[in-house]
């Protein structure tokens, strides 16, 4: 399958995304850019943890006999054994949200855990954006920085990777015939911004953009950015923003 990745960190400090490509599958992980005190019990920082899970991800997505909910639970486990001795969990750790996708014979399937995104471009023109949206219920719900994270890897809350094996059960999951495919992108909800915040694209136009000019979207949307109004502008005026697309055939 050919294959682009481009990553554009939101300024100098590190890129907490991470994304690869090995053999039939790819991931994509966001670090989650929560308050120190709400991870103070690891003294590893944010971009360690989204790309060592990544890592474990990819390597153990390669087996086909197991599901992506069972290759992300095995590295959760694998990358919390990193923390023995060093961390104290309990009190706070990093997370990342999480997709992933595999060819697996006719199929495309697919994870997705929190609001990164997997954009598919059917060959019939559609567009589908699979995203995992809870996160966004409970911002709508909550009024404070401490009764979000208090839902964060909790019923009735929203779910990212952490520590927590049963995390990965929460994922959503599916598969799509490659045959309706014309190219799939796993983008970081920096990239996916340039639709739901500055409206610069549509999930059609953004997918069809990401295929041939990557770079070109991220400046588009990093002045896009810069002239936002200060109302309207985010917690994270900028935000690291990274896509992996591959393209399946003619469309």
């Amino acid at each position: 399958m050919p294959t682009l990745l481009f990553s554009d960190p939101a300024g100098a400090a590190a890129n907490e995304d991470a994304a690869g490509m090995l053999g039939d599958v790819a991931v994509l992980l966001d670090g989650a850019g929560v308050p120190q005190r709400f991870r103070a019990g690891c003294r590893h920082n944010v971009a360690w943890f989204s790309h060592t899970l990544a890592a474990h991800l990819l390597t153990r997505a390669q087996d086909p006999a197991i599901t992506l909910r069972e290759a992300l639970a095995g590295a959760i486990a694998a990358v919390r054994a990193l923390h023995v001795g060093d961390c104290d969990l309990a009190a706070g750790s990093p997370s990342a949200t999480v997709v992933a996708a595999r060819r697996r014979e006719d199929h495309l399937e697919h994870l997705v855990l929190c609001d990164s995104a997997l954009l598919l471009r059917h060959r019939d023109g559609r567009a589908e954006r699979i995203s995992d949206l809870r996160i966004d219920e409970v911002v709508r719900t909550e009024t404070t920085a401490e009764s979000i994270e208090a839902r964060r890897n909790a019923p009735g809350g929203f779910w990212v990777a952490r520590h927590e094996e049963e995390a990965a059960a929460q994922a959503l999951v599916g598969r799509t015939p490659l045959s309706s495919l014309a190219s799939a992108h796993l983008v970081s909800d920096g990239i996916t911004r340039a639709v739901d915040l500055l409206g610069l694209y549509d999930d059609v136009t953004l997918a069809r953009a990401l295929e041939t000019d990557p770079r070109g979207v991220v400046r588009r949307l990093r002045r896009a950015e810069d002239a936002l109004e200060v109302d309207r502008r985010p917690r994270k005026p900028h935000d690291d923003a990274t896509v992996l697309t591959f393209s399946l055939g003619r469309g």
